[in-house]
């Protein structure tokens, strides 16, 4: 049971109403003792019936016009909040409808994204593969170098071999010529030698010739003998002069081709040593640019790890907040619509109770008019009130709670299992909550008829204004209702 059924049905109704009773309870009691106690006098009682009818009616229109002007207030500020809470709704589909647009765009941007990862990701592989060549041409310069490296080194050492063989040669020709200068010398020794022998032997020829006048027969022989060493020994000489010269052209021939060959042997080494040093440096050289930009592809590969470790770290913070953000929205979403559902409760007891009070009204107003009798025209119009206006609101708030649904449900195609199941908890809820609510209102329809057979409730209405036609209507003035409510001692 609602509060506005609580308020308007509820014993606290027949509460308030009770002043009037127990006033009219004492008039009786007191119309009793006066009866007793004094002389019957018809006008006199009349006219204390009167002002005391007219002072029941007085603080009944009193109550009546209190309860139904907080009424009027509580179905305008009941009337108000709900258009608010259409106002939230709305701009929580807009709102909604903004979070769809906005994961949209950050789809789009995560597939640029996907796309700038996968370049990037060709890109590094194309940065290894290089890298890879890199590697092999740089092992096969190294290789290269290496067997340049052994090469220089074979042609060092035979280059070393050559001088300390051209060294030797030098020895050899400085030993040859110290041999030649001393064989000159010796020759020139001999020469001299031989001159002065045979000067020598000619001056004793000559001083011989004064003292051995008498051996003039044997002048000649010595003469022919003298000249006959002096031929051999001259012969000696020259034939000893021309194979020493001659052994010393041979040799000195064949120094100087050793020599001339050996240099030319250096030479063609020393060349082949120079070009050896210029295709050193060269390799050097283009090893050296091999490292710089085997360094230059390892700092930009090192780089573009970084920044695609970075891009990945932030989609992934990116990915997270919009899959928080998505968790929050589903959860305000689900609040909304558990708010939303007791809203339409409440909107649609207040609904039931609104139909019910006018028919009440308009039901008195007319048995006002027609003068017939409470308990016959309350029991027909009220079975067939909440029945068929039951029924009807009923069918109207249903349909309302489809089309809200489904506009939910269009808007929140993405939402969880588990919120549709609390959904259609609450769906069942709600439905099970209007049963009760309406067998409640029957049962209270019910129990207010068994409590109206044993009083008698008479209701005069000295001037009525008609009640709004629509729910959201014009707002009305006072509502003035006058009438009486005896209760008889049971």
């Amino acid at each position: 049971m609602s509060f506005m059924e609580h308020h308007l049905f509820g014993p606290g109704s027949y509460r308030k109403a009770r002043p009037a009773s127990v006033s009219s309870s004492g008039f009786h009691s007191q119309r009793r003792r006066l009866i007793y106690s004094q002389p019957p006098s018809v006008d006199s009682l009349e006219t204390f019936n009167g002002d005391m009818t007219r002072r029941n009616e007085k603080e009944i229109l009193q109550t009546l016009n209190d309860r139904f002007a907080g009424y009027i207030e509580k179905v305008r500020n009941l009337e108000m909040h709900n258009r608010n809470l259409e106002a939230e709704a709305a701009a929580l589909r807009q709102n909604q409808a903004g979070r769809t647009s906005v994961g949209e765009h950050y789809e789009r941007e995560l597939g640029d994204l996907r796309g700038l990862l996968q370049q990037l990701t060709g890109e590094k592989a194309c940065v290894a593969l290089e890298h890879e060549h890199l590697e092999e041409d740089i092992q096969h310069l190294r290789a290269r170098l290496e067997d340049e490296a052994r090469n220089r080194e074979e042609l060092e050492a035979a280059a070393r071999t050559m001088k300390k063989y051209v060294e030797e040669c030098r020895l050899a020709r400085l030993e040859l010529d110290k041999k030649l200068r001393a064989l000159e010398e010796e020759d020139a020794f001999l020469k001299k030698n031989h001159e002065e022998e045979v000067a020598e032997l000619l001056a004793q020829i000559q001083g011989a010739q004064v003292s051995f006048d008498m051996r003039d027969s044997l002048k000649t022989d010595v003469t022919a003998a003298l000249r006959e060493i002096r031929t051999q020994l001259d012969t000696h000489t020259n034939k000893s002069s021309t194979h020493a010269e001659e052994w010393f052209k041979v040799r000195m021939d064949r120094l100087s081709d050793a020599a001339r060959s050996n240099q030319d042997a250096i030479r063609g080494s020393q060349e082949e040593i120079g070009e050896y040093r210029r295709q050193l440096q060269s390799r050097t050289i283009e090893l050296e640019t091999l490292r710089g930009t085997k360094e230059s592809l390892d700092r930009q590969r090192m780089e573009s790890e970084d920044r695609h470790h970075d891009d990945l770290n932030s989609l992934q913070e990116t990915i997270n907040q919009l899959d928080n953000e998505l968790k929050t929205t589903k959860w305000e979403m689900a609040s909304q619509l558990r708010d939303y559902q007791e809203l339409l409760n409440v909107k649609m007891a207040l609904d039931i109770e609104i139909a019910a009070y006018r028919k009440l009204l308009e039901g008195e107003e007319n048995r006002f008019v027609s003068g017939g009798s409470p308990f016959s025209y309350l029991e027909g119009r009220f079975s067939s009130h909440f029945k068929v206006k039951g029924e009807e609101i009923s069918d109207t708030v249903i349909v309302e709670e489809q089309t809200d649904e489904t506009q939910v449900t269009e808007v929140t195609e993405e939402a969880d299992d588990e919120e549709e199941e609390e959904e259609k908890e609450e769906e069942e809820e709600g439905e099970e909550t209007k049963d009760e609510a309406g067998e409640a209102l029957g049962r209270q329809v019910i129990n207010e008829k068994k409590k109206s057979s044993y009083s008698e409730v008479v209701i005069s209405a000295s001037t009525a204004l008609p009640l709004p036609a629509e729910r959201e209507g014009e707002e009305g003035g006072d509502f003035w209702v006058t009438g009486t409510q005896h209760h008889s001692g049971l």
